[in-house]
């Protein structure tokens, strides 16, 4: 009986069409497998899952949680989220994330400590849009929009209804079929008394279609508006809703 060998030598000087079919059978069994002990490593994910884990994260705590366990919650994921900043510098979803975390965290703190928080949001949120102002579906500047329409102005903080209003336009132009994009221009259009320009945007995001990953932000966000059309409808002034949570409380009479 011949060997192995024997098959796997095309050297040999006799070579009859069954014995090189056989030698390419043992040759491709042979491959296959070598090929299958060698380990596999797992795709590493990109940036825009790692970011949408956190995200994920975040949101359970910000719409699930009591305020006063969401302290300790953000404390631990904000330097997880900043670690993700750091490994991608030049991305901008991670700065984002890392925005929305901080605006989070400073309004659990009640204290004047929130404001380098805050500060500090505001410039990751800045720097993203740089990079790349769609990140996210506009997040950056819906969240701009919302730190200088919700914080005081000068001297607390640097709260500014012009500017919020640019940057939700801004978001608008983006981004002008989207829930959130129409929600808080709204919302943003009723604080300045603007009870009519603001019930065509509270509608249309009433119709937007709830978006998969940010469902649970969508959800919350059309469980406001039933209250947010009736306000407009209405002509109220009253602003107490759930995303003013967004951001700490720092008290009234500053200028914006």
């Amino acid at each position: 009986m011949k060997k192995l060998s024997h098959y796997l030598n095309f050297s040999s000087p006799v070579l009859t069409d069954r014995t090189l079919k056989l030698r390419c059978l043992f040759r491709a069994v042979l491959a296959l497998t070598i090929f299958a002990s060698v380990p596999r490593v797992a795709a590493e994910p990109d940036v825009h899952q790692l970011v949408q884990s956190l995200h994920d994260e975040w949101s359970d705590i910000f719409y699930r949680l009591p305020v006063d366990v969401q302290t300790e919650k953000f404390e631990v994921l904000l330097p997880r989220v900043h670690t993700l900043v750091e490994r991608y510098p030049q991305e901008a979803e991670p700065l984002v994330m890392e925005a929305l975390v901080l605006c989070t965290y400073a309004a659990t703190e009640f204290s004047f400590g929130a404001l380098s928080k805050v500060e500090r949001a505001r410039e990751l949120l800045v720097k993203s849009i740089g990079l790349d102002p769609t990140a996210m579906e506009g997040t950056a500047y819906v969240t701009l929009g919302n730190l200088y329409y919700r914080l005081p102005g000068w001297p607390i903080s640097y709260g500014n209804d012009d500017l919020a209003r640019q940057y939700l336009e801004a978001a608008l132009k983006l981004f002008p079929e989207a829930l959130d994009t129409n929600y808080f221009y709204g919302d943003f259009l009723m604080g300045q008394g603007e009870f009519r320009k603001a019930l065509p945007y509270l509608e249309k995001a009433y119709k937007a279609p709830i978006r998969p990953q940010s469902r649970l932000s969508d959800l919350k966000l059309k469980e406001e508006l039933k209250n947010r059309l009736k306000a407009a409808q209405e002509q109220n002034e009253n602003q107490d809703d759930f995303f003013s949570r967004l951001l700490p409380i720092f008290g009234e009479g500053s200028a914006k």
